[in-house]
Order: C-alpha cells, then structure tokens, then sequence
C-alpha cells in the first residue's frame, strides 16, 4: 500500500486527469488547483488557480507580484488550464510589464 498525492485522490474523486501543461508547474509535483505558468525559470509571468463552479472547474488567471494591499492583481478567465495559459503566453508582454511594476512575490515556490 503506497501513499497517495492530493492529486492522485483528486484524480479519483473527480474521475478525470488532472490538467496539466508543459510551462504550468504546480508547487508540489502531483498536486491540483494552482500553477505557477512560466518559459523559464528566471521569469515566471503568473499564476492559474483552479476554481470549481456550476459542477466543473474555472482556470483564473493572476499575476507575479503584489498590489499595494498585497493582493495578487487577478488577470482573466478560462475554461481549462491550456486556455489560460495560452493567453498569458499570447499576453506575455504586457505581463512583464506589469510585474515590473508590481512588488515582489513574498515566499517564491521551489523550483
């Protein structure tokens, strides 16, 4: 008998694969519900946070840094994990533009 990941047991639960995408890294390998979406290592343009709604699952976008409150700015809407990080790469420009204005991220997730 093996232990099980929060993903693995999500997987089960929900009965179908848990999403994933070549530049989304979660913060802990096998688990569901956020994404750090990334080309590389050096510059991470954001965050996906799953979220379920009307029986499925919504993908929010938000970007890498802080508001003056601290809040992290929420970005867009999509359907699935792909959608969502197709549009942060198709938004890449204005993404690090807008990071560079932000403040830093307080705790930065393993690589």
């Amino acid at each position: 008998m093996g232990v099980q990941g929060s993903g693995e047991v999500a997987a089960r639960v929900l009965r179908r694969p848990i999403p994933t995408h070549p530049f989304a890294v979660p913060p802990i390998p096998g688990t569901f519900g956020v994404w750090k979406v990334r080309r590389d290592r050096a510059a991470p343009l954001g965050y996906v946070l799953s979220r379920p709604e009307l029986g499925g699952f919504v993908y929010h976008c938000y970007a890498h840094g802080r508001d003056d409150a601290g809040g992290r700015p929420w970005l867009h809407r999509e359907d699935s994990l792909n959608s969502a990080v197709a549009w942060m790469i198709q938004h890449e420009a204005e993404l690090s533009a807008l990071t560079g204005r932000l403040h830093p991220e307080p705790d930065e997730w393993p690589s």
